[in-house]
């Protein structure tokens, strides 16, 4: 049986969970990955679906309660069109689906008045649309609102759910400014930070055009989540925080994926990731690292940084944007500083942002 180390022999550990729409599942994998490898957390930091996921988790509730309360959010029952209202309102109305079931969940699992209430101290962040500022409930301020309705303000993403209504503001998903709170992880001064990113994209692979309004929107909302992410993370990643990017770019937003295979997904990545990470590898269960030195290759802890020199135009924009200066602004030769980029972030800006297309980044 795993005990809790001493408090003085550990780092106190903030667990960020992202937003990602249906993608957020994988954060089940992400705490089944920690309860195996006997993890401690001290709190919980969520947005939209990570704010649904670690409001759970923050509840008390393991990895297989996670799972049951995950399996009962299907596309027919919590994503119904507001077809009459649309009759009636047409574009005067707020939102393309109904959220009165989609909170009704919510209350179910999470009955807390407070979040006083909660066995481990649990933060998520939303929108004002009146003022335009972050609101970060669970702080001090902002803590005595039931957490489920804290919970739907963090997931409400605009024209899919009416704005959530709560003490006289009106409130949309904290994605739209902040998709990884690492912000409040800062502000809790996390000795221990583990994010978990769900912005990942494969970018050899476009996504095809279609003309079609659900299509617009969600790929914009992806698009400038990538964009925000990249900002967070150059911001905020340090050596005092391990990132966590599982491989869910196969996955829409709303697209009702299966559960069972995405937690998997989310507990591979993570135990890889945990077990190598050198912030977290002597803060797990030895037996478990073991296992997984059996099979883990090379260390997962740095990027490999690959420039084709035939493309590179010498431009200076992977050095201008890399947070860690991996690249070098020079007129000729390779660009590369750091072959193995230790500090990486891993947003792939600099691939995504690179002009010619010469940039691959592996290893993430």
């Amino acid at each position: 049986m795993l005990r809790e180390p001493l408090r003085s022999t550990r780092p106190r550990t903030v667990l960020v969970f992202g937003g990602g729409g249906m993608r957020g599942f994988c954060h089940i994998g992400i705490v089944r990955a920690i309860e195996r490898l006997g993890l401690i957390v001290d709190e919980v930091v969520g947005t939209s679906m990570g704010a649904v996921m670690g409001g759970l988790y923050a509840s008390g509730r393991d990895s297989h309660e996670m799972e049951e309360a995950a399996g009962e959010i299907s596309l027919k029952d919590y994503f119904r069109l507001n077809l009459l209202k649309f009759l009636v309102k047409g574009y005067r109305h707020a939102s393309v689906y109904k959220g009165r079931t989609f909170r009704g969940l919510l209350q179910k699992w999470l009955p807390e008045r407070a979040f006083a209430e909660l066995p481990r101290p649990f933060f998520c962040n939303a929108l004002s649309l009146t003022t335009g500022a972050s609101r970060f409930f669970g702080m001090p301020g902002a803590d005595t609102v039931p957490v489920a309705d804290a919970v739907y303000a963090s997931a409400c993403l605009p024209t899919i759910f009416e704005p959530a209504e709560i003490e006289g503001d009106h409130y949309i998903d904290g994605g739209m400014t902040e998709t990884l709170a690492l912000r409040i992880a800062r502000a809790r001064q996390a000795e221990l930070v583990i994010a978990v990113d769900l912005s990942h994209r494969n970018l050899q692979q476009p996504t095809p055009y279609r003309a079609s309004l659900p299509h617009i929107v969600f790929q914009t909302y992806e698009v400038m989540g990538l964009a925000l992410n990249e900002h967070n993370l150059h911001r905020y990643v340090d050596d005092r925080t391990v990132v966590i990017k599982p491989k869910v770019s196969h996955l829409g937003l709303l697209d009702m994926p299966d559960v069972n295979e995405v937690v998997r997904l989310g507990e591979r990545e993570a135990i890889e990731v945990l077990t190598t990470h050198p912030l977290t590898r002597y803060l797990c269960d030895p037996q478990a690292v073991a296992e997984e030195d059996r099979m883990v290759q090379r260390p997962r802890d740095h990027v490999v940084l690959d420039v084709d020199m035939n493309a590179c135009i010498h431009c200076g924009i992977c050095a201008a944007t890399c947070a860690t200066h991996g690249y070098a602004a020079v007129p000729l030769g390779s660009v590369v500083r750091k072959l193995h980029n230790y500090e990486c972030t891993r947003d792939m800006a600099c691939e995504r942002n690179c002009p010619t297309d010469a940039i691959r980044l592996r290893n993430l």
